[in-house]
């Protein structure tokens, strides 16, 4: 437990702050947290960090923090009004070389706040062309059916062209949004098959050899299938496309356990299901690794930069990370590790 003259700093703090110990458990909120949380101190104290309104993320923050002893930072929805997005930071609470715990500070973004970041600008942005892109399109797809000759075909043109544009402007909004998540017990060949129904779709995909190498042992996790599925359908989306021109074209999705464990708060550890989607094509670039998931990075050039970015987002937002890397036998690898339900 905070020292009394701890607890009286904290109090004093006008931001939400939250400690949490090093089993995972609540220590001590603040007045700004009991108010944000709509949780009284005495309520809270010594209950799992997971059990606060909206803690899940809030938990997983706090295992990266003691695992890694470096501080973190999200974005996530407000615990009671999840329209008010909250921007968290947690800190390792060090006593010398040991972590005790982890201080948690909350700041709700305010209406009247002027920040300007990527991902304000980003939402705002994106807000503001929609409308107007509906109009647009609905009215270019309406000529092209009226009209004759050139003209159909400029309508045409412009539709496609309104089409593309709204799309890239959802994926800024999947960018700019925190990650919320609706999870359910699932199993995640389940997904698995479902997208890959989608990709045997995709241009190009009828003259690639699939393989699946499924662990049948994998068990249940607790995840978001449409968040996961986006995930995986822009992972395999990528691999088509770099395999398109090889000359026999093949991509195995592979799944099992991880060889490393998650390690939680409690110093209890966790398994890792491990789902890889490898490729047989001239894979990254040296100059593009380190690029992958950053915003408008690609080396497409029909591409936006954006996939890779909102999708390690989500991974990230299930307590989960993803990695990509060139294969020593060719290609390329994109890897997602998620916590399996222990």
């Amino acid at each position: 437990m905070p020292t009394m003259l701890a607890r009286a700093a904290l109090d004093s703090i006008g931001d939400a702050v939250v400690v949490v110990g090093s089993d995972g458990g609540v220590l001590h909120l603040n007045p700004a947290a009991e108010e944000l949380f709509a949780r009284s101190r005495e309520r809270s104290v010594g209950l799992p960090a997971r059990a606060l309104p909206g803690g899940l993320q809030l938990a997983l923050l706090a295992d990266r923090t003691l695992q890694s002893m470096e501080s973190q930072s999200i974005d996530v929805p407000g615990p009671i009004d999840p329209g008010i997005p909250v921007r968290v930071e947690a800190s390792p609470l060090l006593d010398g070389p040991v972590c005790a715990g982890v201080v948690i500070v909350l700041r709700p973004r305010r209406g009247n706040e002027r920040t300007l970041d990527f991902e304000a600008l980003a939402a705002g942005l994106a807000h503001e062309i929609r409308n107007p892109l509906a109009g647009l399109q609905g009215s270019a797809e309406l000529l092209a059916r009226e009209a004759e000759g050139p003209a159909a075909e400029y309508a045409a043109v412009i539709a496609r062209e309104a089409k593309r544009v709204d799309g890239l402007v959802r994926e800024l909004l999947d960018l700019a949004r925190p990650a919320v998540l609706k999870t359910a017990p699932l199993r995640i060949h389940d997904i698995i098959g479902d997208v890959l129904v989608l990709a045997r779709g995709m241009p190009a995909a009828d003259r690639i050899q699939f393989v699946e190498r499924f662990d049948p042992s994998l068990p249940d996790l607790h995840a978001d299938d449409e968040k996961l599925i986006q995930v995986f359908l822009n992972l395999l989306r990528n691999a088509i496309e770099s395999v398109a021109d090889r000359p026999a074209p093949q991509i195995t999705v592979e799944t099992g356990v991880a060889g490393q464990r998650l390690r939680q708060a409690s110093g209890r550890t966790r398994p890792l299901a491990r789902i890889a989607i490898q490729d047989n094509g001239p894979g990254v670039s040296e100059a593009m690794l380190p690029r992958l998931f950053t915003p408008f990075a690609t080396s497409k050039s029909n591409g936006t930069g954006l996939g890779l970015a909102i999708s390690r987002r989500i991974v990230e937002a299930h307590g989960g990370r993803m990695e990509v890397r060139n294969r020593a036998s060719g290609g390329a690898e994109a890897a997602v590790y998620l916590p399996l339900d222990a």
